[in-house]
């Protein structure tokens, strides 16, 4: 190892290291993307060969439109959907719950500790949110997935009939909030204005992200209900915009087979 008595900086320090473990670096990762199929191997290339050229991906943040979660995180996602044993009667109350959820009663319940102003550039950071706010957040993403990807295997028990498409637009730099609940969703970049049709905050040119996914909608149209909910609460919580885009649509007029 390279004497670094003489390296006074900590960012000298961390240049060296970096540079002396650059070869064990290598080693590893080729020992761990050696059994890889094929495709994969070009699939992950094909990313880091066009993606950085593409209004939708940028270097300065996580891939919006992929799963940003660790594997484990992603499992701990998974047994708390199952946990929640979600039914038709269980989402009206949390929808009648989340729904009361307002910036007021948030911070008056102890939930947000002095918040940024809404559609401030960054996100609500968890040093505004106690850990009942914390855990609020939690559970609003974990129902907001259970909604558009749960099943029967999942613990979700809703009898889906129809296909819905949600389309929700978010600030680029505010769409990794969001992309690992959305990790089945289709991303794609979009920049430009669009105008609030009630009035209250119109993008003024800033770069978004789009993310469509479609997921199954039971008769009384409680899903699309859970979803506008869990959106409305999360954008409270750490999105905060003046208003997060998301539309709802029917897909096809058929029913789900």
């Amino acid at each position: 190892m390279t004497n670094m008595a003489g390296i006074t900086g900590i960012t000298g320090i961390v240049w060296e290291v970096r540079r002396e473990m650059e070869g064990e670096l290598r080693r590893r990762v080729r020992e761990a993307i050696a059994d890889r199929p094929r495709e994969w191997l070009v699939e992950q290339l094909l990313d880091l060969a066009v993606a950085p050229g593409l209004p939708a991906q940028r270097a300065d943040r996580p891939p919006a439109g992929r799963a940003t979660e660790p594997e484990d995180e992603r499992e701990a996602r998974m047994e708390r959907v199952r946990a929640l044993s979600l039914d038709v009667g269980l989402l009206r109350r949390y929808v009648a719950r989340y729904r009361e959820l307002t910036r007021q009663a948030l911070v008056e319940g102890g939930l947000l500790l002095d918040p940024p102003p809404k559609g401030s550039s960054g996100l609500i950071g968890a040093e505004h949110r106690t850990p009942a706010g914390e855990a609020l957040l939690r559970e609003a993403k974990d129902l907001l997935h259970a909604l558009l990807f749960g099943d029967e295997e999942a613990g979700v028990r809703l009898d889906r009939v129809e296909r819905e498409l949600l389309t929700l637009t978010v600030p680029r730099g505010k769409a990794h909030a969001v992309s690992s609940v959305l990790r089945a969703a289709t991303e794609i970049g979009a920049q430009g204005t669009w105008r609030d049709p009630r009035g209250a905050a119109h993008d003024e040119r800033a770069p978004n992200t789009v993310f469509q996914v479609e997921y199954g909608e039971v008769a009384e149209e409680l899903v699309g209900n859970g979803v506008a909910a869990c959106l409305k609460l999360i954008n409270e919580l750490e999105v905060n915009e003046q208003v997060l885009y998301g539309r709802m649509e029917n897909v096809e007029e058929s029913t789900l087979t």
